[in-house]
């Protein structure tokens, strides 16, 4: 693997120790909670009723139950409900429904062309008001037993939409990247933590993963005869092509929101600059070209913009530049190190890794540099490589905070976080799926 400078090691997450604190040893570290104040927000209270199970057995029972976990975690996973379960007649705690989710498992029939635990069942789920029990909304599905997460998800992100007009996010998976010095392949998972699948197994480096704009493709750098070079991956088929693959620099790529190029990182003609290349590899345009490190791109959602790091006055920080390179604006001033920039769906936040003395936070800013708002402190050790889900309410990090680099899913609203992937194993560069 080729040698790169020290601040660009820390751009793509190699973990070079001379460049980070070491990590404590994981038992040493005691659990320890966000260092912001949490604000109360109006929430929807919603119950999730106990599914009637019409036939089926112990097959059907066991499929009502997963029905009713997930859709229960899928909506409290929003950050826009408060979640009931069971049967509940009248409002429990300080839960005042407004909304009940009800319906009914149905398994095959005994002349049924397929039965067994491998057969379809018959699911019927309501939204309905509570406690009046007007009918909002009605899904009829046929999951095998395997498509039940799927269908709870589908459903989950419809009350989403129905009753606060924001898009779900139930459906979405989170790719990144998994392992230690020379080897690390990349790995998907469920929003929700479920469903682990590894991706490559090339015995190199896999990094920076980044989903184009409809699933389809995923765009990494990788070391292939140990040379750093873009390449895609097919989501449908595991199918690795080169995009392109210049002597230098090939990294920390981002899509277009039309899918038809990528903002990329390349030093073909020296310093890296912020380049634009098509899915095949064609260099459409040099958008940077100062003598300075300039990386990380991230393009606003209207696709006109770009926030990007660049170390023009010294240090990293990040800028703001027209797609066609015009002009060019400093975004922060603050902090030692600025990197790892990613524009909100919505177009209003920027967020970002800084550093100021020995570790790494994150921060919020608006795209016009106000409103700076810190969302980590020192009790998370070092969080890095954020990355915005569909509804712009949420983003996945890798934080240290147990002694090896994990992933956590941050709301940036209410301040609640989950811990998305555990194990020993270092997690970074996670990237959150666009639908």
């Amino acid at each position: 693997m080729p040698t790169l400078p020290r601040f660009l090691c820390f751009v793509v997450c190699l973990l070079i120790v001379a460049f980070r604190p070491l990590p404590v040893a994981a038992q040493g570290v005691p659990d320890v909670t966000l260092g912001v104040t949490k604000t109360a927000f109006a929430k929807i209270d919603i119950l999730v009723g106990t599914l009637d199970v019409l036939s089926g057995g112990l097959a059907a029972v066991e499929a009502a139950a997963a029905l009713e976990r997930t859709l229960s975690r899928d909506l409290e996973y929003s950050g826009l409900f408060r979640v009931g379960s069971g049967e509940q007649p009248a409002p429990a705690g300080d839960l005042n429904f407004e909304f009940a989710i009800r319906g009914s498992v149905e398994g095959p029939l005994r002349d049924a062309q397929q039965t067994g635990r491998d057969a379809p069942t018959t699911v019927s789920l309501d939204l309905v008001t509570h406690p009046g029990g007007q009918l909002i909304l009605n899904k009829q599905y046929r999951p095998v037993p395997d498509q039940l997460r799927t269908t709870a998800h589908h459903f989950a992100n419809q009350v989403v939409e129905m009753l606060t007009g924001e898009p779900g996010i139930a459906l979405t998976r989170i790719v990144f990247s998994r392992g230690s010095a020379d080897r690390r392949d990349l790995w998907v998972v469920d929003y929700d933590g479920e469903s682990l699948l590894r991706l490559t197994a090339n015995r190199t480096l896999n990094l920076c993963p980044a989903w184009s704009p409809d699933g389809s493709e995923i765009a990494f750098t990788s070391y292939q005869n140990g040379l750093q070079g873009l390449f895609s991956l097919k989501t449908a088929t595991g199918e690795v092509r080169r995009i392109i693959a210049q002597e230098g620099l090939n990294l920390g790529a981002d899509w277009h929101h039309t899918g038809r190029e990528l903002a990329v990182s390349l030093s073909r003609s020296g310093d890296p600059d912020i380049y634009r290349v098509s899915p095949q590899g064609e260099i459409l345009h040099r958008v940077t070209g100062l003598p300075s490190i300039e990386i990380s791109p991230s393009w606003d959602p209207s696709g006109r913009d770009i926030v990007f790091t660049s170390d023009r006055t010294g240090t990293p920080q990040l800028y703001v530049i027209g797609s066609e390179g015009a002009g060019s604006r400093r975004l922060t001033f603050e902090g030692r190190y600025n990197d790892s920039a990613s524009w909100s769906p919505t177009g209003d936040n920027i967020v970002y890794a800084t550093r100021e003395t020995d570790i790494t936070q994150l921060v919020l800013i608006r795209p016009t540099g106000e409103e700076r708002r810190l969302l980590t402190d020192w009790r998370w050790r070092n969080c890095e490589d954020p990355s915005w889900a569909p509804d712009g309410r949420h983003i996945v990090f890798a934080s240290d905070r147990t002694g090896a680099f994990k992933l956590y899913v941050m709301d940036v609203v209410d301040g609640d976080v989950r811990q998305l992937t555990f194990g020993d194993e270092p997690d970074i560069t996670p990237a959150w799926s666009r639908n």
